[in-house]
């Protein structure tokens, strides 16, 4: 049958690899990729049970920075890696195998 309207592939953008890390962002920071797009996650500890944690564009541009809660099963010293949903928010790690949440104060 034939329409007036022809079907198009919707193409998504590509995952976005990770790129070097700039200068200005701590060599500790974890990248995460989107499609398309993608962020810089730098961790600092606060004291026992807080956390601030900072975002920044690809290109080293600062967008955020929120202090969250630290639960006691997430380790700094140990390696993880960030996931979603991560955003100024709440972010998302996993370590270990288990999927850790960091909600805002």
């Amino acid at each position: 049958m034939k329409t007036l309207f022809t079907k198009k592939k919707l193409q998504l953008p590509e995952v976005l690899d990770q790129p070097a890390i700039p200068s200005n962002i701590s060599s500790n920071a974890k990248w995460l990729a989107g499609e398309g797009a993608g962020s810089w996650f730098a961790f600092d500890i606060i004291d026992v049970d807080q956390i601030t944690v900072s975002r920044f564009s690809p290109q080293g541009i600062f967008e955020c920075r929120e202090t969250f809660d630290f639960p006691s099963v997430f380790n700094l010293e140990k390696e993880f890696s960030v996931t979603y949903p991560s955003y100024c928010s709440v972010v998302t790690v996993v370590q270990d195998g288990v999927k850790i949440t960091l909600n805002k104060i």
